[in-house]
């Protein structure tokens, strides 16, 4: 989990760049272990990152609906090729296998 933190005034003196006060902890998963990296940023660095985030969070979601939105619509397409074969009286057994084969590698 990202943790921040507001450096106190003490912890900023001497510093190169006192404008760079607030830390970011970004936690870390290797072998087993964990390790905290520890970045410091100015506040405008902190709301681009916050911005950049949700702009790139907003374009994933995007994406997610437009597939899902064509999957179902693949897949009303496939139900009623199945159905007009099986109306048709002498269903077309190519036809249906390519549905059931479609069904199948899309779930």
């Amino acid at each position: 989990m990202l943790t921040l933190r507001l450096l106190p005034e003490d912890e900023l003196a001497g510093v190169a760049d006192p404008e760079r006060c607030v830390e970011l902890a970004v936690p870390r998963r290797t072998e087993g272990t964990f390790a905290v990296r520890t970045l410091r940023l100015t506040p405008a660095d902190l709301v681009r990152l916050r911005t950049e985030t949700d702009l790139a969070l907003a374009d994933i979601r995007t994406e997610v609906v437009r597939a899902e939105a064509a999957w179902h619509q693949r897949l009303g397409k496939w139900h009623a090729d199945g159905r007009a074969a099986v109306e048709a009286g002498e269903p077309d057994t190519a036809l249906l296998s390519r549905v059931l084969e479609r069904l199948r590698t899309s779930l």
